[in-house]
């Protein structure tokens, strides 16, 4: 057994969402975002494709509408048996993560100690 090191920045957060997968112009199919963090996700998908394949995702509505032609690009990091893990070009914000229906807790704040 291979212990695997974990790159995330960023907590991981539970998601619900169907997403459009595409590579090169292409759509490849669908997937269903199971978690996200800032710096990346995992996708449930039949869908295999190799380490380092550049994707865009496209998340949709309920109702298999595209979601505010909001597209982000990403970059396969892992192959599964049940999905992909990916990693996001360009870090997200906490915008962008509300579009994707989650709610990251903001980082705590660290404070000089008071003097007595």
């Amino acid at each position: 057994m291979t212990n695997r090191v974990e790159h995330r920045r960023g907590q991981r957060v539970a998601a619900a969402m169907w997403l459009r997968l595409g590579s090169g112009g292409a759509e490849l199919g669908m997937g269903n975002l199971a978690d996200v963090s800032i710096s990346g996700a995992f996708l449930e998908t039949s869908i295999k494709l190799p380490v380092n394949t550049n994707i865009t995702l496209e998340p949709l509505t309920s109702a298999g509408v595209a979601l505010d032609d909001l597209k982000l690009a990403a970059r396969v990091a892992r192959v599964e048996q049940r999905g992909l893990g990916i990693e996001w070009r360009t870090l997200l914000t906490p915008e962008r993560l509300a579009l994707l229906g989650v709610q990251v807790p903001p980082p705590p704040v660290w404070r000089w100690p008071q003097a007595s």
